[in-house]
């Protein structure tokens, strides 16, 4: 079963499969979730505490559930939230994998903004390569978001990028007003 579900997730990422081509499989979800809890604490522990890590990734977990079973009952199509849930988590613990090693180059420029969000980054010495590859990589995450929802909602895919940036706006802003609880 990992070889059949590996190579979907690579079609899927490859936008050659959607959420619906992953088994109906509630293990499945478990274990996507804790793929992508653990892949989304990595990338929050380089700039934050195992406190802030965890709390953040919950945060994302479970407003990125609420929405997506929100606009599964608006379609009219609640029997997707498993696989489009199963397609989110192990398309975003994969993304975060493949972040890791520019996110690690970036983690000097990551602590000075946190530490004084005031600082301007052309104060800093920035890898072009580390940003170039962050860049690119977070594209192609929105990007498959977006083909997750255009999928699961049976919407065109400006509006699965509507979705995604809805998403990820809505995570901004909740991680921002509770910023000083974590």
């Amino acid at each position: 079963m990992f070889n059949a579900v590996a190579t979907r997730l690579v079609q899927l990422m490859l936008f050659k499969a959607g959420p619906q081509d992953l088994p109906t499989s509630p293990a499945l979800l478990q274990v996507s979730a804790i793929l992508f809890l653990l892949s989304a604490m990595m990338r929050v522990l380089l700039v934050g505490s195992f406190a802030q890590a965890a709390a953040q990734t919950l945060l994302a977990m479970v407003i990125l559930a609420l929405l997506l079973r929100s606009l599964l009952n608006w379609r009219k199509t609640p029997e997707r939230f498993v696989q489009t849930l199963t397609a989110f988590f192990l398309a975003g613990a994969a993304i975060g994998v493949l972040l890791m090693p520019a996110l690690k180059t970036l983690q000097p420029l990551l602590t000075a903004l946190t530490e004084n969000p005031e600082i301007s980054p052309t104060q800093l010495d920035v890898p072009a390569v580390a940003m170039y590859a962050w860049a690119g990589l977070s594209v192609w995450g929105l990007m498959i978001s977006a083909h997750i929802f255009r999928h699961a909602l049976g919407v065109t895919l400006g509006m699965g990028v509507a979705f995604s940036l809805l998403y990820e706006i809505v995570l901004i802003m909740v991680v921002g007003a509770l910023g000083s609880l974590f």
